[in-house]
Parts: C-alpha cells; structure tokens; sequence
C-alpha cells in the first residue's frame, strides 16, 4: 500500500523545508569556523546553491514513503542530489563571474559537511514518521473474503509500518475462512469496535450494497477504500491512479518518461553528452579503430544492423564490426568462442568500443545513453511469443547501456532464465527512471568496461 497524497505531498514538502534550512546553517556555521568574513560574493553565492539545490530537487525525487529506510538509498540520493547542486553552482559561478572570488576549499568542504548532514537528517526524519505511523494504527474491516480481500489482507499484515490493524472481514458468500458477519452486520459491528477505515473488494453485482456502506462511513467520519480487482490479477509494482472527468482510471504501470516533461529531460541529456562525446572523442578513435579494422578483416568499419526500437519499431543500429562478414549476422547471437569475431574484434567487444558508433543512433533520437538494450528483429519476435511482458520494454528508447547490463544480464541468452532476468530488469528501469539513475548506470558502466566484463564477448 502506497500513502496516501495528502501524506505525500506532506512528507516532499517536509524534506526540501528541512534541507533548505540545514543547507543554510551549514554554510553560515562553516564561514564562521572557516574565518570567512561574509561579503556580497559570498552571499550571491549561497543564493546560488539555494537555487541550484532547488533545481536539483526538481530533477531527482525525494523517497517519500517513510516505511523504506534502506541508508544505502538515502545516502545514493543525496549524492546525486549533491553532484547535479555542484555542477549547476560552478556553471552558475563562472557565468556570474565569481568563480575566483571564493574559496575552492570553502566550497568543497561545504558541500561534504551537507552530504554527511543531509544523510543523517533524512535517516533520522525517517525513523520519526515511522515511529509515528506504528503508533498511530488505524483499526481496519475487510468487505469480501475472496482472493483479492485475502491478498490485501496478507500485505496490510505483513508489515507493521502500514500502520493498519485488520479485525477481519465481513462477506455474504460462504468461503473457507472465518468472517466476522454479513455486511448488513457491518454498521452494528464498525460502531461498537471503533473501526475507523473500511477495505472494500466486493465485486461490482454488489453495488448497492457498496453504496449503502459508502453513505455509513461518509456519515460516521470513517474511511472508505475500494481494492480494484487489477491489484489482484495484475502483479506489478506500481499500479497507477488516474481519472477521466469523475471517473477514476487505473494503469497498470508507472512510466515515467510517459511524461513529457521527463521525456524533455532525458532527450536534452541524451543530446548534450552525445554531442560533446561525437565532437571531442569520436573522430580520433574513429581514425584509429578504421585502420586496425580494416587491416583485420575485409570489410566495411562499420557494421549496420536492423533492431527493434521504441514501439516496436525498426532502426539502424551502428556498431564497430567486430566480425567476419557473414550471413549469420542478423539472426545469431556472438558466443564466447565465436569463430566469426576478428583479431581485434574480442578486444572491442570486452571494452565496448565497438558500441561507441551508438552515440550517432543517440543523437538521431533512434536511441537513449541508458535504456533497455536494442535486440535483433529475429530475436523480438521469437522471445515475445515465450517471455511474458517481453515488449514492455519498447515503451522507452534502447540505450547503448542499460540497468540489465550492469546486473549481470549481458551478453548472450543461453538459457530462457536469462532473457527474463533482463527483461524484468528493463521493466524495473522503465518504471523507476530518474536522471541520478542514468548517471549511476554510465558510472557503473564505465567502472565495468575498465574492470573487465566476464560476460562481454
């Protein structure tokens, strides 16, 4: 169960409140350790930070559901937080002119004393509304015993920081489990055991009796909540809640760069990284990686290869050619003694530098620098027969790397395990996509191709 909005917005609000606040004394208590004699620089500086800080705010997401309390994620966050805050400060700074009129020193240490103070803050104030919510527990009644009444009851139940207490159910349907009555026994028994949420999955045949309990709980101030049957039949994480005039709406999948301004975002990122990458590096690695393909094997330097895009549909994909020319190409996978790989075509594969001509297919809006990776149109269409929610994945663009490459799902599928651990890898990216999450992949991906990818072949 996800909280409610109203705690949502609550909680957001809460943090960047917080966090501007701190961000604040912190400078203000290191001038003052730091013997800084606070001028008109200094002070357009802390207006900056303030500002840049905001924006990064805007660019990333705070995690408001105050039952995860992973440090790993909380610590991860502010880092990122932190980074995008620097990079839009010293852009601001220079632009401004008062880069070289504040200290270096001042600066770094400043923004290290915020990453170590927001990380406590944040795991802190998680503690305290957890706290608060396992205090304040909600005594709670199911409407209808049947499997998606059973399902909401086992995850209400499962964790304490739901901060709910199930007395049980009521249903007019004999089932093989204890009900505490029928629901026209439902107004007596909510008065006397001071229920104060009601949990509805009666099936829609029921809807008068839906109703009337509807108008109970509106006149005796309790909360009334109807469990859709989607939340049952379909198993993902984030069922989404929308509405068309009064009429609510449920998706069945957050995505976020459905959106568009999200979508602006990461095509903005997409284009400036690939356009620094194609008008610095590109050319001379080009140059040289040309001469030595060339002389491995005849053929051309780049191999071009049709694969599935965003909404299924078909693009170009570049690559360095790293094979022999061959009419298996286009229907089978490289193996990790691949007879048609050349003399240098091992060392590109294990570095991937023969996926460096991606940055083109980037730059053309073919493809993303992160997302699921690109698969070959015979692939596509014998995997999306055999692996459930195989084309979820081309909701969003292909990427030269992806969240499933840097978690060991790379390289060939021998087994269908393999394939479904990629898929629902991708899955994952698509419905948790942030700006910070695209920056950790390129890290950890540029650390693996140094490290050394036992699965690049």
């Amino acid at each position: 169960m996800r909280l409610p909005g109203r705690y949502i917005i609550f909680i957001s609000s809460l943090f960047v409140i917080e966090d501007i606040l701190l961000l604040n004394a912190a400078f203000f208590c290191l001038q003052c350790i730091s013997s800084i004699e606070y001028s008109e620089v200094y002070h357009l500086l802390l207006i900056n930070i303030n500002l840049a800080y905001l924006l990064s705010v805007a660019l990333t997401k705070f995690e408001t559901d105050a039952r995860r309390l992973k440090l790993r994620n909380i610590v991860q966050n502010n880092f990122y937080r932190i980074l995008i805050t620097a990079v839009i400060l010293f852009c601001s700074a220079f632009a401004a002119g008062i880069a070289d009129m504040v200290s270096r020193m001042f600066i770094f240490n400043f923004f290290a004393l915020l990453f170590v103070l927001l990380s406590l803050l944040h795991r802190v104030t998680r503690y305290v509304l957890t706290f608060s919510i396992v205090k304040t527990k909600s005594r709670a009644i199911i409407l209808g015993a049947g499997l998606v009444g059973r399902k909401i009851h086992s995850e209400l139940t499962a964790n304490a920081y739901h901060g709910v207490e199930i007395l049980g159910f009521f249903d007019d349907v004999k089932r093989n489990i204890e009900v505490l009555g029928t629901i026209d026994q439902v107004r007596e028994y909510v008065k006397n055991n001071n229920v104060t949420r009601i949990y509805c999955t009666l099936p829609v045949s029921a809807h008068q009796k839906i109703i009337d309990v509807i108008n109970f709980a509106e006149c005796n101030v309790i909360s009334f909540y109807i469990v859709p049957a989607v939340g049952y039949y379909y198993q993902g994480e984030h069922v989404i809640v929308d509405s068309i005039g009064d009429m609510p709406v449920f998706g069945i999948r957050r995505a976020p760069l459905s959106y568009e301004h999200n979508a602006v975002i990461k095509r903005i990122f997409d284009i400036v990284i690939s356009s620094l990458f194609l008008m610095t590096f590109f050319l001379p690695i080009y140059l040289i990686l040309a001469i030595i393909i060339k002389t491995s094997s005849p053929g051309p330097v780049f191999f071009v290869q049709n694969r599935t895009g965003k909404g299924g549909k078909t693009f170009k994909c570049y690559k360095f050619r790293s094979m022999r020319c061959n009419k298996d190409a286009h229907i089978r996978q490289a193996t990790a003694n691949d007879d048609r790989k050349t003399r240098v075509g091992n060392f590109l594969r294990k570095t991937n530098l023969d996926e460096l001509p991606q940055f083109i297919n980037v730059l053309k809006g073919d493809m993303s620098l992160v997302g699921p990776r690109p698969h070959m149109l015979l692939h596509t269409e014998e995997y999306s027969r055999i692996v459930d929610k195989y084309m979820v994945r081309h909701f969003i663009k292909p990427g030269i790397t992806g969240w499933a490459q840097i978690n060991g799902f790379r390289g060939e599928t021998k087994e269908l395990s393999l394939m479904e651990g990629r898929i629902k890898k991708d899955i994952w990216y698509l419905e948790n996509w942030s700006i910070p999450l695209d920056i950790e992949i390129i890290i950890r991906t540029a650390f693996l191709t140094f490290k050394g990818d036992r699965k690049a072949y």
